[in-house]
């Protein structure tokens, strides 16, 4: 390269630097709506209002927390798909809105990877296998039991179509070879109305919204899913030291902008969002619901979803699992 033209790139670049920090220094110029595509009380939603009030004092803007539901998550995923990439709107997400969610809609109305610019993970959990009241399976080799016992008899509920937690029974019942019918709620306070009513015999769960009846004597702990046991429940086994391989999914959340957002407003939100997680509040919140606090890179985040994607696609179209 000639003396010149370096000479020229270093003062583009020179140019350019002022702009990106002054961008970087003025996001946000108002308040910043969080999506959560999943109904108030749920899991998705309680991490959404535990991070904005520590994300409103570090952004010096309004952090609003704003509920669109429906499909799965898809709509409101969708809403963020289109808006304004300007980091003012942007989207608290999960493995269903953007791992699960191409596998089961073939018109989806969005591109999980193409249509956004991720922001960071949030947070990470297992789900627990809980039992209704009235059902009286005290472990899952009693649970599986009695769904042999009485084929197309029993049912599961989950928090809708196409949730991570509708993916997770149908991945049960596929490892267990029992046949039991899926109950779809509109969310999770309704899940769980229905599950302690009984109107269901179990459900795989987020911690969030069962670990308050588990510790009452509401509901039983069965199992949880993923590779270790978990510290609020020391005593209840993994699926997999309970004889059942093949339902781990471990549940994620995270967050994401419109494709085109700049990368200041990115980088802006990512160190809001992990500032955040990391404050004592928010950290012992999280964690006594359940939640790990994750807190990831720009990069990292982006990988991470992308082989989620490819994982979860895959898993859900070679299984076969429709929508109800």
């Amino acid at each position: 390269m000639s003396t010149f033209r370096m000479l020229r790139r270093l003062a583009a670049l020179s140019l350019a630097l002022p702009a990106f920090w002054a961008a970087a220094q003025t996001f946000p110029t108002k308040a910043v709506t969080i999506v959560v595509p999943f109904p108030a009380g749920g899991a998705l939603d309680t991490v959404a209002r535990s991070i904005a009030e520590q994300m409103r004092t570090d952004l010096g803007q309004p952090v609003i927390v704003e509920n669109r539901t429906g499909a799965g998550g898809t709509v409101g995923s969708g809403t963020v798909a289109r808006a304004a990439p300007d980091g003012h709107t942007i989207l608290l997400g999960s493995v269903a809105t953007h791992a699960i969610a191409a596998g089961l809609y073939p018109k989806l109305a969005y591109d999980p990877i193409g249509d956004f610019a991720p922001i960071t993970q949030l947070t990470t959990s297992p789900l627990i296998l809980t039992a209704a009241p009235q059902f009286k399976a005290g472990n899952v080799a009693e649970l599986v039991a009695a769904a042999k016992a009485q084929p197309g008899r029993l049912n599961y509920g989950s928090t809708g179509n196409g949730t991570a937690l509708h993916i997770t029974g149908e991945s049960f019942r596929t490892a267990t070879g029992i046949n039991v019918q899926h109950v779809p709620y509109k969310g999770g306070p309704q899940a769980i109305t229905g599950l302690l009513a009984g109107e269901v015999s179990y459900m795989l769960a987020n911690p969030q919204l069962v670990m308050a009846q588990i510790q009452a004597g509401k509901l039983r702990a069965l199992a949880v899913t993923g590779a270790t046991r978990m510290d609020a429940l020391p005593n209840v086994p993994t699926l997999r030291e309970a004889g059942v391989s093949g339902a781990d999914m471990t549940t994620w959340f995270g967050l994401w902008a419109p494709k085109g957002t700049p990368a200041a407003a990115i980088d802006r939100l990512n160190a809001s969002a992990r500032k955040a997680l990391a404050t004592p509040e928010v950290k012992r919140q999280l964690e006594a619901q359940g939640d790990t606090p994750a807190g990831s890179s720009v990069a990292d985040f982006n990988a991470f979803v992308r082989a989620e994607h490819k994982h979860w696609v895959a898993f859900v179209q070679q299984a076969g699992i429709k929508v109800d």
